[in-house]
């Protein structure tokens, strides 16, 4: 009796461990899925004198208005970028205070392109 009592606890805690680990699986793959974005913070005219390949420009006194058309799911993963460093990390905080979790200041333009290991398009 205390056999198959241990074998049946045993065969629903397996069970329930499977179905437990079910629903995150498909929430693991959407994370995977998600695109990095990597956003240039500096003005149009910087912008054009050379930016990370595949980056897009939202200068930092517009990030507010513009993230959410550019990056609508807020744990997408967000590297930003400027020329020293101090815009991106007023970015970073701006995209924070919003509600953006997967965020990264890779600093300035050269730095970025060492970190990142993107080109820098000119």
């Amino acid at each position: 009796m205390k056999t198959l009592l241990l074998a049946t606890t045993l065969a629903l805690a397996t069970a329930a461990n499977v179905y437990a680990a079910s629903p995150a699986k498909p929430a693991a793959q959407a994370a995977a899925s998600q695109k990095l974005v990597v956003i240039d913070v500096r003005t149009p005219e910087e912008f054009a004198d050379g930016h990370l390949q595949g980056a897009q420009l939202l200068p930092v006194d517009s990030i507010a208005q513009g993230i959410a058309a550019r990056v609508p799911d807020k744990h997408t993963p967000i590297q930003l970028y400027c020329r020293s460093g101090r815009r991106s990390a007023q970015a970073l905080d701006t995209l924070k205070a919003l509600g953006y979790t997967r965020l990264q200041n890779l600093g300035g333009l050269e730095e970025a392109s060492r970190s990142s290991q993107r080109p820098i398009v000119r």
